[in-house]
């Protein structure tokens, strides 16, 4: 698979993984084992969230 398409994919799934994490309802891990991110960067991502909401 080509570079841009893993990027593409890779964006998709942060999207994803950012309206589960609004939900509020699905823990990392399990939205890790959905998108095929690590958690860390669920973690980030969530930490990202709430900056932007303080």
């Amino acid at each position: 698979m080509c570079k841009a398409m893993e990027d593409r994919i890779n964006e998709r799934m942060v999207g994803v993984a950012y309206n589960l994490l609004l939900l509020g309802t699905v823990s990392k891990e399990d939205i890790a084992k959905v998108t095929k991110l690590p958690v860390e960067t669920i973690t980030e991502l969530e930490e990202k969230m709430k900056n932007v909401s303080a």
